[in-house]
C-alpha cells in the first residue's frame, strides 16, 4: 500500500482548508474569508483503493511577534519537517508574490516542493502569466501547478502529482478516519467559526474558545464552552444586546455541528470571559490550546 504524509503550506487566505476539505468532499477544516482562521494543522486521512494520503492543513505563515503568532508558525513549518510531499499554496489574485517567494527559499525540508497557484479564475491570462513565469524560473525544480479549489479546478492534478512521492508501508489511520481531531476540538472551531462569521476582524482573532464539558447523554451531545476575549469591551459585543450575538453564535455553530456530525445537539452553551493578554501568556496559550500543556 502507498502511503505519506503532505503538507499543505501558504500565507494566510490562500485556500489551504478549501484545499483540504476539497480533497476529502468532507468538511475537515473551519474556512471564512478572513486570514489566520486556522491555527492548528489539522489531518485530513484521504482513503483511496491502495493508498492512504494524511494531508496536513496549516495555519497561514504570518510573522506577527505575539506568542500566538510563534505557535501558528511552528505549526506551519514544523509540519513539512516529515512529510513526503509539501504543496504550497499561492492567491494567484495577489498583486505581490514576493512575499511567498521568500518564503519557499526558505523552507528548510528534503521532500519534494509543488507550487500551487490557486484562485486563478479571479485573475485574466494576463495577470497569471508573469505570476507563473516568475515562479518557473526561481524554482525549476518545483512543479507549479494551476488551481481554483472552489470551482474544483486543479484537484485532479494536484492528486496525481503527489502521487509519486508517497511510499510503501501500512496505514497510519483506519479507513473510516477521516481527521485526528476529535470531536471536542471540532466542536471548538466551529464555534470559533461563527464567531468569524458575524463579528468585525479584530475580535474574532482576538478570541480564543475552550470546551468546557462535552457528554453524550440519551443519544444527544451536551456542550459548554467558554469564548475568552482579549478586551473588556470585545466581551459585551461578542454577548450582545440582551444576548442575542452570542445566541447567534451558539445557534449557528450548533446547526453545523449536527450537520457535520448527523448527530443531535440538545445543548449548546457559551459563555463570554474577559482574559486580557492571553495572546502572549504561555500558560493561557496552553490552557485554550496553543501551546504545550
Amino acid at each position: 500500500m502507498k502511503v505519506g504524509f503532505v503538507a499543505i503550506l501558504g500565507r494566510p487566505n490562500a485556500g489551504k482548508s478549501t484545499l483540504l476539505n476539497a480533497l476529502l468532499s468532507k468538511k475537515v477544516s473551519i474556512v471564512s474569508r478572513k486570514a489566520q482562521t486556522t491555527r492548528d494543522h489539522i489531518y485530513g486521512i484521504l482513503n483511496e483503493k491502495d493508498r492512504q494520503i494524511v494531508f496536513i492543513d496549516t495555519p497561514g505563515i504570518y510573522f506577527g511577534s505575539e506568542g500566538l503568532d510563534r505557535f501558528m508558525r511552528s505549526q506551519a513549518f514544523g509540519s513539512s519537517k516529515d512529510a513526503e510531499a509539501v504543496l504550497y499554496l499561492i492567491d494567484a489574485s495577489e498583486k505581490d508574490i514576493e512575499k511567498d517567494i521568500e518564503i519557499i527559499k526558505g523552507l528548510r525540508c528534503s521532500c519534494p516542493i509543488f507550487i500551487v497557484l490557486n484562485k486563478v479564475s479571479l485573475c485574466t491570462v494576463d495577470e497569471v502569466l508573469p505570476k507563473k513565469q516568475l515562479l518557473a524560473e526561481t524554482f525549476p525544480d518545483h512543479q507549479i501547478i494551476e488551481s481554483s479549489i472552489l470551482e474544483n479546478f486543479g484537484l485532479k492534478e494536484i492528486k496525481k502529482a503527489v502521487e509519486p512521492t508517497l511510499v510503501e508501508g501500512s496505514p497510519y489511520f483506519p479507513e473510516d478516519v477521516i481527521t485526528d481531531k476529535d470531536k471536542s476540538f471540532q466542536a471548538k472551531e466551529v464555534i470559533r467559526q461563527e464567531l468569524l462569521h458575524f463579528l468585525k476582524q479584530e475580535i474574532p482573532h482576538q478570541s480564543a474558545v475552550k470546551i468546557d464539558r462535552m457528554e453524550k447523554v440519551d443519544g444527544a451531545y451536551k456542550i459548554k464552552a467558554t469564548i475568552a476575549v482579549d478586551k473588556e469591551n470585545h466581551k459585551a459585543i461578542v454577548i450582545g444586546k440582551n444576548g442575542e450575538m452570542i445566541k447567534k453564535i451558539s445557534m449557528s455553530a450548533r446547526h453545523e455541528l449536527e450537520r457535520m456530525w448527523h448527530e443531535h445537539i440538545s445543548l449548546l452553551e457559551v459563555s463570554v470571559l474577559h482574559l486580557p493578554n492571553w495572546r502572549s501568556d504561555p500558560k493561557k496559550l496552553a490552557e485554550y490550546g496553543y501551546g504545550k500543556q
